[in-house]
């Protein structure tokens, strides 16, 4: 009985150029169901690391991402100035960084004039994954059951561009 501590472990994926299909798949959402929620990762003016939670974040393609923003977000201003963006993603069994850059879209969305969207254009996928853990789940969000249309029109209308 050979040791399992000793067994040769299976190669992983370490940097791809675009999500990888099962990474895609965690991001890709047929309809409106929740994505789990990525830190999105910018500068402000003076230099200084700003990262903030989304749970609208959605993959388009493999080489796509799209998400809503308020207008009035940091994040907002900081990607209409400098479109450079990092992405992490924690969910079962998945952890990654994803290197883009962002552009606005949709400057005013029709169901809420105070969001707009964006597309990040991905560069890079890095695997942060370790050979040696797992993560047993990732950060999810619920929405209010007074806010649902909202968040179901805002994701509706991501979807559709």
């Amino acid at each position: 009985m050979k040791n399992e501590q000793n067994a040769p472990r299976k190669t992983r994926w370490v940097i791809a150029p675009e999500l990888p299909q099962e990474v895609f798949a965690i991001w890709h959402k047929p309809s409106r169901e929740l994505s789990p929620v990525a830190i999105v990762a910018t500068t402000d003016s003076d230099g200084t690391p700003r990262t903030a939670p989304f749970a609208s974040l959605h993959a388009l393609t493999p080489g796509v991402l799209r998400l809503c923003s308020r207008l009035e977000h940091d994040t907002y201003a900081n990607l209409r100035r400098d479109g450079r963006v990092g992405v992490a993603l924690l969910s079962p069994n998945c952890a990654v960084s994803v290197r883009g850059y962002a552009r606005v879209i949709k400057p005013q969305m029709k169901c809420d004039v105070e969001y707009a969207i964006l597309e990040i254009d991905i560069e890079e996928v890095k695997n942060d994954l370790g050979e040696r853990i797992a993560i047993d789940s990732g950060i999810t969000v619920c929405v209010r059951e007074q806010d649902k249309h909202w968040f179901d029109a805002i994701l509706a209308e991501r979807n559709a561009g």
